[in-house]
């Protein structure tokens, strides 16, 4: 559970990067690449923010209960995503997303709770692995997330992107 949950961090915050190309057409949300890059910096600044709040909430609450409530409480902002008509929700939707990146800590301090000493290490690099597997795995899926919703909307592009956030906001929640 504790790889799971940041497995599915890992998904929503890459899931925009693959439809860059959708988001920047103008019949879309018409992104530029400053937009985009906006957004990469809010998630990325957020991220940092929120790993060294999380240290305290891992240690008050436990880990388990500091993933679940990373999890629920970014979840509206990936469907949040899905409703924006300009840059600035964009980048706002993307900031509080990256805030669930800080997952990490709590699936590290669980690891570290639930294994002995003498393998906990290989324990935390396989969970983290496994973690980190949903950036790349997004990068893999979303293009073809993207084309089942195109399909089932007969080409609908600005549909089909907003659709496509149904996908990590599931693994959020799941």
């Amino acid at each position: 559970a504790s790889w799971f949950g940041f497995f599915s961090t890992f998904f929503s915050t890459f899931a925009p990067a693959p439809l860059a190309p959708v988001l920047k057409k103008s019949t879309t949300l018409g992104l530029t690449r400053t937009d985009l890059f906006g957004g990469n910096i809010a998630s990325v600044t957020s991220n940092i923010v929120t790993r060294f709040i999380m240290g305290v909430v891992c240690d008050k609450l436990g880990p388990r209960r500091g993933l679940a409530f990373l999890l629920l409480v970014t979840a509206p902002a990936i469907i949040g995503i899905a409703f924006v008509q300009d840059a600035a929700s964009f980048i706002a939707c993307r900031a509080i997303i990256g805030m669930s990146l800080a997952s990490f800590v709590a699936c590290q301090v669980w690891c570290t709770q639930m294994f002995s000493s003498s393998i906990v290490g290989v324990a935390n690099a396989t969970a983290g692995g496994w973690g980190n597997l949903g950036g790349g795995l997004t990068n893999l899926l979303m293009p073809f997330i993207f084309l089942g919703f195109m399909s089932a909307t007969g080409g609908n592009e600005h549909l089909s992107w907003r659709l496509c956030f149904v996908v990590p906001f599931l693994l959020h929640i799941g």
